[in-house]
């Protein structure tokens, strides 16, 4: 029993409840619409705008309008290191096949109302069924502490595995007036529904002296539930230009574990609680159609990350101020190259302003999915059924630069990582 508590002790230093996630604070790509030209903010056309750009609903022909999209997501993260036997390497393993969304909008002279279903935060799993340079270095940590102090004398570690995923369901409902025949006003907020799951493991074993194996594992949901505002204004400032701005608060999430199904429950019991707020955001955009044919785009975000409660280190320092805020430059084109048939192509540049970056990859779940500076880029098509049906196809990839970043500072171990991303969007936009 003592050596099964010592194991679930260094296991709680690697693991976390407000870290093992494979959280990826604030997405863009909530639509297929997006996905193809990668600049939404001062768009007005199509439900999607619930999302992008609220204000601009009023902009619309008067109607219902409702959006469905799905996104499937191929991200192949994987890092490497040698401890002085060779490079071990790990990958992701799997697909996400679904990231659905819904938007939905009702428009009548100059006013306008919405809501729709979308994930906001997350998105998607971090799966390495063998272990990743986490499970690894606790491993050999924890072997040559039970060795010590039990004499067991084990001598490898097996049945490594690590699974996280997030995933942060937006619901928000908006009201829209236009003030003038180009001035418009949206207010309105988003309840966030933030679903968490950890499934973590590793197995001491091949003692000299006859020890049975010693398994630990952590299996447990965190969930959280919370409220934003949200308040937008768009400008047709003239025929050609149309600029918009809309800021979503900060939404404070409190976890709370539950259903924890593995051997470990004393230091993860169903009840504990964490905080992972999701940032507040400021979205910025501005379209300018050149000719009846080709129309620009360009969007700015700032995720105010500093402001929002992450937890704490074992050094006291926040969690959220070592990663610093983000923000992100997008510019899109959209080309009509028949009545029916749009084309368009788009890209967006990330940056993270860490303060310590290395501090911010102790927590589990960053090596695995990585989070630094990136450059996604989109293509895509919109075509016209009819006048009340369109349909929406993309295809995305997402670009990082190879990195080295050293495993708990204080080791020393270079950790060599690797990223890339695509993703397939299909979206199918009704009005009625």
């Amino acid at each position: 029993m003592k050596r099964l508590i010592l194991i679930g002790a260094l296991l709680a230093v690697f693991i976390a409840p407000n870290t093992a996630t494979a959280q990826m604070d604030n997405l863009a790509n909530m639509s297929a619409k997006w996905v193809r030209a990668n600049a939404r903010n001062a768009a007005t056309d199509g439900a999607d705008i619930v999302n992008y750009n609220p204000a601009g609903l009023t902009k619309l022909n008067d109607g219902i309008y409702v959006s469905l999209n799905n996104q499937t997501l191929f991200r192949k993260p994987q890092h490497s290191f040698n401890l002085g036997a060779g490079e071990q390497s790990f990958e992701q393993d799997g697909i996400d096949p679904l990231l659905p969304s819904l938007y939905a909008a009702f428009k009548r002279n100059n006013w306008a109302v919405s809501s729709g279903m979308y994930v906001t935060g997350g998105g998607a799993s971090a799966d390495y069924p063998n272990g990743s340079v986490n499970t690894t270095l606790l491993g050999y940590s924890t072997l040559a502490t039970v060795n010590t102090l039990y004499h067991t004398q084990y001598t490898a570690v097996k049945d490594q595995s690590i699974k996280a995923s997030s995933y942060y369901l937006a619901i928000p409902a908006n009201f829209t007036y236009a003030l003038t025949e180009n001035l418009s006003l949206s207010v309105g907020g988003r309840y966030i529904i933030a679903n968490n799951s950890t499934k973590a493991g590793i197995t001491l074993a091949e003692s000299l002296v006859g020890a049975p194996d010693s398994p630990i594992s952590i299996d447990y949901k965190n969930k959280a539930r919370g409220f934003g505002g949200i308040v937008g204004l768009n400008m047709s400032v003239n025929d050609k230009l149309n600029v918009s701005i809309h800021y979503e608060t900060k939404v404070k999430l409190e976890f709370e574990i539950e259903d924890n199904k593995g051997t470990e429950k004393t230091l993860f019991p169903d009840g504990k609680k964490s905080n992972r707020d999701l940032p507040a955001a400021l979205y910025t955009g501005a379209m300018y159609r050149f000719t009846d044919k080709i129309t620009a785009a360009m969007d700015f975000n700032y995720y105010f990350q500093q402001n929002a409660d992450w937890g704490t280190f074992e050094n006291g320092k926040e969690v959220s101020k070592t990663a610093g805020d983000c923000y992100h430059v997008a510019l899109g084109l959209y080309y009509q190259a028949l009545p029916k048939l749009q084309l368009s192509a788009g890209c967006k540049y990330i940056h993270f302003d860490y303060s310590d970056q290395e501090l911010y990859y102790t927590q589990m779940g960053t090596y695995e999915a990585v989070k630094y500076d990136n450059l996604n880029v989109g293509i895509g098509a919109g075509y016209a059924v009819t006048d009340n049906i369109q349909i929406d196809l993309a295809l995305g990839r997402t670009f990082w630069n190879d990195k080295t970043i050293k495993y708990r500072s204080n080791t020393g171990l270079p950790v060599d990582i690797s990223n890339k991303a695509y993703v397939m969007a299909l979206g199918l936009d009704f009005k009625f």
